[in-house]
């Protein structure tokens, strides 16, 4: 049984040896596997990083073999004061955290907390803050945010903005979205002060995003964010509070604001927040796109791509580099934005992932011309018909048939004789229906009675009942009588119910 110790003597060699070895390298992959490994029995943990080593369940880890004081130095000089190992990280994942650990990428970033943009949703990790309160105005403004040093009946309850969806159990708890009081009230009075003081209040609002940033604290930065954004509105008066909210959203508190849109199970709460993405501009486009090539959420994802789709020409410029990189779920995710976005130009872009040979990028990108549909769409989706994947071809007689390409009628039933894959055949039967043309109907009426020495799988024969009941001829209102008295049960019983609706 791992133990805590295992686990991070084990991410410690796993972080050396990305020091030392390139991608793909056999022994990184094994340690990986190894930390995955006890990561999975030992479960949620919190590290504490100190001088004298690293803290985890109340003890110092020992330095057994070296790796830990090398790992645990590296996690000093990236300011990180503490480490929250989550869910288990996949290999990749944690293979990209490790090597932002190296000393080389402290370079990369004015803060070092950028440095770990996108994984927010995968590791919890604090950061460092200043100790010192400069004196007057910066120091109280400081003390807004830090309230240590107030006695106990003198700091001010937590308001909360709005009520936050419960998590799971092993889940940190959300960040707060509320001010402090005499902020709150310096912001209001920003928005109410139309006169020449107005460019003073938003300089002492610019002081204390400054302390914020040097602070490192990212988490009250992104609140303030937030808060200017819905107050400003969308009048022209308060444009320049909308600008100067831009201006302050650095990539961690852009990564920060959709970390928080992609932990939110309320939908009311993750309209809002897209709301608030959208309206911040290129920085928080650059974050969604980030952290949708990384979530593994299907919730997440969905939420990122409609923020990103909200972004209307910054999504889709976010969109058109996702398909040019090399990664297979990122061009995906790109195409479904695209998909999304919609317009004359997005057919030109997805007609090159078309070739893709990741097949799942090939059937996302002909579930993308379905969903954009014209006649370039619809050549193309006569054209993947032939893939050799059978998820691609059941993909584009869906679309064919949403589209309704009368047209698609001769190649479908082509499709229909030939194709062996029961998916296929089941996508296809469904586009017939909708296509609703009587020379289809023979065909179907094969699948649906079978041969007598061939067997049709129950889904097959379903969807053919189904499909000639979108038809709905003499022949085929006789067909679904005759199958209300199948032997089979299930056949029975969605031909009666067909009977019923029509």
């Amino acid at each position: 049984m791992s133990t805590p110790q295992d686990l991070l003597h084990s991410l410690a060699r796993a972080y050396v040896l990305t020091l030392e070895r390139g991608m793909g390298n056999s022994d990184l992959v094994d340690a990986l596997e190894d930390v995955r490994e006890a990561h999975e029995a030992v479960g949620w943990l919190v590290v504490r990083v100190e001088p004298t080593g690293l803290r985890a369940e109340g003890d110092v880890v020992p330095d057994t073999y070296g790796d830990t004081g090398k790992f645990q130095h590296a996690l000093m000089e990236a300011g990180i004061m503490e480490l929250r190992l989550q869910g288990v990280m996949e290999p990749e994942v944690l293979e990209d955290f490790l090597r932002r650990l190296h000393p080389s990428y402290a370079t990369t970033a004015t803060l070092s907390s950028t440095r770990f943009r996108s994984l927010e949703n995968e590791v919890g990790l604090s950061f460092e803050r200043s100790q010192g309160v400069p004196p007057g105005m910066s120091g109280s403004i400081q003390r807004l945010f830090d309230l240590g040093h107030l006695p106990l009946s003198e700091v001010p309850p937590v308001r909360k903005a709005y009520p936050v969806a419960p998590t799971q159990a092993e889940d940190p708890p959300p960040p707060p979205t509320s001010l402090p009081p005499d902020l709150e009230e310096e912001v209001w009075a920003l928005l109410r002060d139309l006169g020449p003081s107005r460019s003073g209040r938003l300089a002492r609002l610019r002081e204390v995003a400054d302390i914020l940033q040097q602070n490192r604290d990212i988490p009250a930065l992104a609140n303030l964010v937030q808060f200017l954004v819905e107050v400003a509105g969308e009048t022209q008066e308060q444009e320049d509070v909308l600008r100067f909210a831009r201006d302050v959203t650095t990539p961690a508190v852009a990564s920060h604001l959709v970390a928080r849109l992609g932990g939110q199970r309320d939908e009311g709460e993750r309209d809002r927040l897209a709301r608030v993405a959208a309206r911040l501009g290129r920085e928080t486009a650059l974050a969604l796109a980030d952290a949708l090539g990384e979530a593994r959420d299907r919730l997440q994802r969905r939420s990122f791509m409609d923020a990103l789709v909200a972004m209307g020409p910054l999504g889709l410029e976010m969109a058109q580099g996702m398909v040019q990189d090399p990664r297979w779920f990122v061009v995906r995710n790109g195409v479904s934005v695209l998909g999304e976005i919609g317009g004359v130009e997005v057919v030109s872009l997805i007609t090159a992932t078309l070739g893709h040979q990741d097949h799942r990028v090939r059937r996302e990108s002909v579930l993308a011309l379905g969903k954009l549909g014209g006649h370039d769409a619809v050549q193309l989706l006569l054209g993947m018909t032939d893939d050799p994947e059978a998820d691609v071809r059941a993909a584009a007689c869906r679309a064919l048939g949403a589209l309704k390409v009368e047209r698609a009628l001769k190649p479908l039933l082509t499709i229909l004789e030939s194709d062996q894959d029961d998916d296929v055949r089941v996508e296809c039967l469904r586009a017939l229906g909708q296509l609703g043309d009587p020379g289809a109907v023979p065909l179907i009426e094969k699948k649906a009675v079978g041969g007598l020495f061939s067997r049709t799988p129950r889904e097959v024969r379903i969807a053919a009942y189904r499909a000639l009941a979108g038809i709905g001829t003499p022949r085929a209102k006789a067909l679904l009588e005759k199958a209300a008295e199948d032997a089979d049960t299930g056949i029975r019983t969605v031909a009666r119910a067909l009977l019923v609706q029509d």
